[in-house]
């Protein structure tokens, strides 16, 4: 026929001529997906070694603190006092100067704390110096004289300087004059020479918004002195206390002063008036020796112990579960230790308790 090609002598059809496209070919046909396999099933085997597996990683990981704790013992930081010394500056390991932190507001845990790194201090021979390093707004009364007479007594026999970093105030400032140097850098807030006492009276809460009415029953008419149940406080209760709990802590603190400081104790009441200062006006009022950074407070340590170089360390502790629980458990107490959770009626008895304070309360 005319529209059929012509065939070549050997069978093969010759290509078409130009100008005519060529015929696509067929596509070939979709190859058929392999079968998918069964899944995979654990069997005995593969749960013991799963098992086996998390064995492994729980003793390594407790093997793994066992080592650091080896190392800090090894280094000169015993494990029995829960503390191990993290260096802060190199230097022969003879020769050292011991850091310990005063941060926070000053309370019982604190002073327990303190006293621990105090006596690690004191029994080790290498330690030449000791730096209280102070970041402090102050707190309860007896907990601050109690780590000023820790200073006094424990350390004593070493030179003990204090560096202080942002805030060294009120109680704060009253454990820098435990010591013979006292350096603030420039941007330190510190005095705030005096005593607060705070009181609740929860009247109010109790009558006008729950309906309780408290009744009190006393013999000795400033036995219920002050009384949280009270309207407020009249005043002669406030004469009262402010001259048997106010003023004795009022004149410890400037006796502690003018005594630490040499300076006559006039110019200390002028100064002890609560107000603040910032490190220059300090230096100027006698307050404190040197505006300077940490590492002036490096310096004159070496010089008060005599000595060209020296290891700077700090105490620290070593990580424990007990502190992860106890840190979470104590997220719920305000600054100075009561359990907000726990209001139970000694709770209640305990915050009608005068709390007497060297606190600066603009921290």
């Amino acid at each position: 026929m005319a529209d059929e090609p012509p065939i070549t002598p050997s069978g093969v059809t010759p290509p078409p001529p130009s100008g005519v496209p060529p015929q696509p070919m067929a596509a070939p046909p979709p190859a058929l997906a392999p079968p998918a396999r069964p899944p995979r099933r654990w069997g005995a085997l593969g749960v013991f070694l799963a098992i086996l597996l998390g064995l492994s990683v729980i003793a390594n990981g407790v093997l793994l603190v066992v080592i650091f704790a080896l190392v800090g013992a090894i280094s000169g930081g015993g494990i029995e006092d829960n503390y191990i010394e993290r260096v802060v500056e190199r230097g022969p390991s003879s020769q050292k100067i011991a850091v310990i932190r005063v941060a926070g507001i000053i309370d019982d845990y604190l002073v327990e704390s303190l006293r621990g790194q105090m006596v690690r201090a004191a029994e080790d021979k290498r330690v030449k110096a000791v730096i209280l390093r102070i970041d402090s707004p102050g707190g309860m009364l007896t907990a601050s004289d109690m780590i000023h007479n820790d200073v006094k007594t424990l350390l004593a026999g070493k030179p003990v300087l204090a560096a202080m970093d942002g805030v060294a105030a009120s109680g704060g400032y009253y454990v820098a004059c435990a010591t013979s140097e006292i350096v603030a850098q420039p941007t330190t807030v510190t005095g705030s020479i005096g005593v607060i006492g705070q009181f609740f009276f929860l009247k109010g809460l109790l009558a006008d918004k729950l309906g309780i009415q408290m009744v009190t029953l006393k013999m000795g008419s400033q036995k219920d002195w002050p009384n949280m149940f009270g309207a407020d406080m009249p005043p002669e209760q406030q004469e009262y206390l402010m001259s048997t709990l106010l003023k004795p802590g009022y004149d410890h603190f400037v006796d502690i002063v003018a005594k630490s400081r040499k300076m006559p104790r006039e110019k200390v009441v002028s100064l002890a008036t609560g107000r603040i200062f910032m490190a220059k006006e300090a230096k100027e009022s006698g307050l404190i020796d040197e505006v300077g950074y940490f590492d002036r407070a490096v310096e004159l340590a070496k010089e008060k112990a005599g000595i060209a170089e020296a290891r700077v360390v700090e105490y620290v502790q070593p990580f424990r579960l007990f502190d992860l629980l106890a840190a979470s458990s104590a997220s719920a107490k305000s600054p100075l230790g009561i359990d907000l959770k726990d209001l139970r009626p000694e709770k209640l008895a305990a915050l009608a308790s005068p709390r007497v304070m060297y606190l600066w309360t603009g921290f």
